[in-house]
């Protein structure tokens, strides 16, 4: 069996073990690019059928609506894995790399904590809906689906904000060492 295994985007990839960024990437992210496609069709046949025919899609805003939701959760994942969350590094200029990895293990721990209470209420709301049979409005389209989708995706990136949280990214220089070390 292969082994788990995280890298950051500035290592250099390993020899054995499981890439999770490849398998996010093939996973998650080709179902998200599908997504996206189809969020594309339905806006293009919405508009065309719209002003050329004056019949526009029949409930292309709620699928819409669903297919962003669905699109939003499955590339969090992959954002968390890639690290481009939004971060505010007020510290970093003032801390020493140490005190930069021990708030960079902080954030990831915190992270995932937030994380796995989202994916626990997301799975809680899903089983509320499939349980009442919630559909959508115009379409009766099942949305408990898409709760577990959410609960999922907030469930792996909050497996990767653990890994980010144990395993902090290594040790960067800061500007105030790379200016000392530059004669």
């Amino acid at each position: 069996m292969e082994r788990l295994r995280h890298r950051f985007p500035d290592q250099p990839p390993e020899e054995g073990g499981l890439d999770i960024g490849l398998l996010l990437d093939r996973s998650l992210g080709v179902g998200a690019a599908l997504i996206l496609f189809s969020l594309i069709l339905i806006t293009c046949a919405d508009v065309v059928g719209r002003y050329f025919f004056n019949a526009p899609l029949a409930g292309a805003f709620e699928l819409t609506e669903i297919l962003l939701a669905a699109l939003v959760f499955l590339a969090l994942p992959l954002t968390t894995e890639r690290r481009e969350h939004v971060e505010v590094d007020l510290l970093n200029m003032v801390l020493g790399a140490k005190a930069q990895r021990l708030l960079a293990a902080f954030a990831g721990l915190f992270s995932a904590a937030l994380l796995a209470t989202f994916s626990w209420r997301l799975f809680t709301h899903a089983a509320r809906a499939a349980h009442d049979g919630a559909v959508s409005n115009a379409l009766e389209i099942p949305l408990a689906p898409f709760g577990y989708l959410a609960g999922a995706s907030c469930m792996v990136s909050a497996f990767i904000a653990f890994l980010r949280g144990v395993q902090p990214p290594p040790e960067h220089k800061t500007d105030k060492d790379h200016l000392e070390a530059t004669p």
